[in-house]
């Protein structure tokens, strides 16, 4: 089972990005590092057609922060800020920034950017969640294996701490925030609040993660027309998910 693991986490990797990683500060061992990296990557669906540039991974003081400017290698840099030996909390930060990478991500200010917020406050859980049941048998070594509980804990601990919304209370939930949201994206509370909701519709249906790349970036847009250039964006296949996921937040 290991061996068969082994070659499919090596296959699975050459569609994906070049990882560079500046371990100095992690206070983790270097193999778990890149592991529980490479196994985010694979963990977290993507399009066929977006093809992941060079990641560079390092420790800030200032992160979790996903750098506009590439390095002089031309990578993309993400810096976490991940507590020592805190595995979990360097996972849910490192999908939470990849997930920015998989929506192309763009220095273009919106006033719909809290929902790419949402989204990858979303992927954060999504992966913690898979990750805890796949190293039960697939693990990348028996550490990460013995490990895997933790994931799951982490998330639900991180999942209690929000506001508990319903597909029936979420809408109002909305209204009520939505000036907030539209002058501040990263209001971790109301957007937590929404990935827990979304998270169910993902794990359900995995593949939809591949519309991240057609995520819009419409100044002056509403929510409604934001949703429906994505939808304009994406192949029929994703639509029924995307009126799913817009009616969280707008009664039809």
């Amino acid at each position: 089972m290991k061996l068969i693991f082994s070659l499919v986490l090596a296959l699975s990797l050459t569609s994906h990005s070049q990882l560079r990683i500046e371990s100095k500060g992690f206070n983790m061992n270097d193999s778990d590092l890149r592991s529980i990296f490479k196994s985010t990557l694979i963990a977290l669906p993507k399009a066929k057609t977006f093809k992941d540039p060079s990641l560079f991974v390092s420790k800030h003081e200032r992160g979790p922060i996903t750098l506009f400017q590439r390095t002089p290698r031309g990578e993309i840099a993400i810096q976490l800020n991940s507590g020592d030996y805190y595995y979990s909390q360097c996972i849910y930060q490192f999908a939470h920034e990849l997930a920015h990478v998989r929506a192309d991500f763009q220095p273009i200010e919106h006033e719909n950017k809290w929902l790419e917020e949402t989204l990858c406050e979303t992927a954060s859980l999504f992966v913690l969640r898979k990750l805890s049941k796949e190293w039960e048998e697939n693990a990348p070594n028996n550490a990460l294996k013995n490990y895997r509980k933790h994931l799951a804990t982490y998330a639900a601990t991180v999942m209690k701490s929000r506001e508990t919304l319903t597909t029936e209370t979420s809408p109002a939930f909305y209204r009520k925030h939505q000036e907030t949201l539209r002058k501040s994206a990263t209001e971790r509370e109301i957007n937590g609040a929404y990935a827990n909701l979304l998270l169910p519709l993902f794990e359900k249906e995995p593949e939809h993660w591949k519309v991240l790349p057609k995520f819009p970036r419409i100044k002056g847009s509403t929510l409604a027309k934001h949703f429906a250039a994505w939808r304009k964006a994406t192949s029929k296949n994703h639509h029924d998910f995307l009126n799913q996921f817009e009616a969280l937040f707008l009664k039809k």
